[in-house]
């Protein structure tokens, strides 16, 4: 029964009552701490993926609890909440906002458009890439925030030119084609979406790897490529063939949209540098760190962290003045310390809680003994248990937060992956992946959310795309954890 005021408290009883079980049922083999580690990871994957309390609330839990059990001390419990990635996080974030208030975005996109074309599979097609692009860089509740507003709004402009032109199957692949870019796109770098940034701190909190941002985005950026390709192929040629295949005066009415943005403005060429500087520094600079004269008279820049870039880019949005001096010497910067209000807090506890989380099941000891306990599935080839592990990790996310279940399943498939000899990089890739890649229900991830608020698609037409996407994607986690990842990270499956 759901009490006090819309709040299911047998869902909020139901956390504590199964850690005190699961730790009274669980084989003295295991520790006590271990245990209760054990007993609080369930606790915790029940509130996070049901919400029955708030998920920054739930992601304290470890710093009330971990100490009663004496799984470790408070300093031990708190230093994840201090993760390096998660500053990481929080300078990509920043550096989202002070684009969205330059307006780079909108020109971002209406150029994509102009260069892809203006026909509706067309302008489909730039909205994906545009959306798909910046969500690359910006965080993908963001992005979803910022580019289906511009898809209504074009919409919109469409059905003033030619209601044939937009109807509702061409609104339907634009919304969709737009939420799909972001997710998709996301998954090209460590700062897209939050899984992918969890994913970077879990293997550097409990495997001692740290992944590199270009690294990285060798794997993701190719299969983003496809699997845009791939989505506005499903989206535009089989689910939600457009209406007609030319719109009248299509060519002069994006061109009208972009002539209304003017020329580009000093804080757009500001905030864009302040952005390319720190790619070239996440992306070029480890590699051009490895070169022997450079390791000889700069040997520091191999020491440069992907967070320390994030929050020096960050810091700099606060400093740089989004007008030339000249013209107006009180400017201000690009960005005012107010704007910090819309920078996810809540999200940046969600990642502490699971990396404290997963640190106390290696240090109770039940990474270890989970392994030992699944190593009997070693008998099953690699291949079909990491296919498993990404159908139900899919699954579940279509119904639950994704990062909460990245959270929540990290550390049990890393030491799923060590019982049944599974490489556990192999093994959070794929989980990662999975995650991300859920499309049929709006709760699967934000950007499915935004996309189905803006009230141009129903739940069945998601479904129907959806059901496409997620076999798809299926498929080409597979071929990735076969091919990119192996010739990347010289590990395989």
């Amino acid at each position: 029964m759901d009490t006090g005021g819309g709040r299911n408290w047998w869902l909020i009883l139901a956390g504590p009552i199964v850690a005190f079980v699961l730790t009274l049922l669980l084989p003295g083999s295991l520790s006590f701490e271990g245990r209760a580690v054990a007993g609080i990871a369930i606790w915790m994957a029940l509130w996070w993926m049901t919400e029955a309390v708030p998920i920054p609330a739930t992601s304290l839990l470890p710093l009330i609890l971990f100490p009663l059990v004496g799984a470790g001390t408070l300093e031990e419990v708190a230093s994840p909440y201090a993760n390096s990635v998660i500053f990481l996080v929080m300078g990509g974030v920043i550096i989202g906002l002070a684009t969205q208030k330059s307006n780079l975005h909108m020109r971002v996109a209406l150029l994509t458009i102009k260069v892809v074309g203006t026909k509706p599979a067309q302008i489909v097609l730039g909205l994906m890439i545009a959306s798909a692009f910046i969500s690359m860089w910006v965080s993908s509740t963001a992005t979803a925030v910022i580019m289906v507003p511009i898809a209504s709004s074009i919409i919109q402009l469409v059905r003033k030119v030619d209601s044939r032109a937009s109807g509702k199957k061409f609104s339907a692949a634009m919304i969709l084609g737009v939420g799909y870019g972001v997710t998709i796109g996301s998954m090209a770098t460590i700062i897209g979406q939050p899984p992918m940034a969890l994913m970077t701190a879990y293997l550097l909190e409990s495997q001692s790897f740290e992944m590199g941002f270009g690294q990285w985005m060798i794997v993701g950026v190719p299969f983003a490529v496809v699997m845009t390709a791939v989505c506005w192929l499903v989206l535009t040629k089989i689910v939600f063939r457009p209406e007609v295949n030319e719109i009248p005066g299509g060519n002069e009415l994006i061109r009208e949209e972009h002539q209304n943005l003017g020329s580009m403005r000093t804080a757009e060429k500001r905030v864009a540098l302040v952005f390319l500087v720190a790619i070239f520094f996440w992306v070029a600079v480890p590699f051009i760190a490895e070169i022997a004269v450079i390791q000889e008279y700069l040997p520091f820049l191999a020491s440069i962290s992907n967070a320390q870039v994030a929050v020096a880019a960050a810091v700099a949005c606060f400093i740089v003045p989004a007008e030339k001096r000249r013209d107006n010497p009180k400017s201000e910067a690009l960005l005012s310390w107010s704007a910090t209000r819309e920078v996810p807090w809540g999200l940046l506890l969600l990642f502490g809680g699971g990396l404290s989380l997963s640190a106390m099941f290696t240090a109770t000891g039940l990474s270890e003994w989970v392994g030992t306990q699944v190593s009997g599935l070693g008998s099953l080839p690699s291949w079909a248990i990491v296919l498993a592990v990404i159908i139900v990790g899919l699954a579940l996310t279509e119904l639950t937060s994704n990062t909460a279940t990245a959270a929540a399943f990290f550390p049990i498939f890393g030491a799923v992956a060590v019982g049944v000899g599974v490489d556990p990089l192999i093994m959070t890739i794929a989980v990662t992946m999975a995650v991300c890649s859920a499309y049929m229900l709006p709760v699967a991830t934000p950007s499915n959310a935004v996309s189905f608020g803006s009230g141009e698609i129903t739940i069945k037409q998601m479904v129907r795309a959806g059901l496409w996407m997620n076999m798809i994607s299926v498929v080409l986690i597979m071929i990735v954890l076969h091919t990119l990842v192996p010739l990347v990270f010289n590990v395989s499956v």
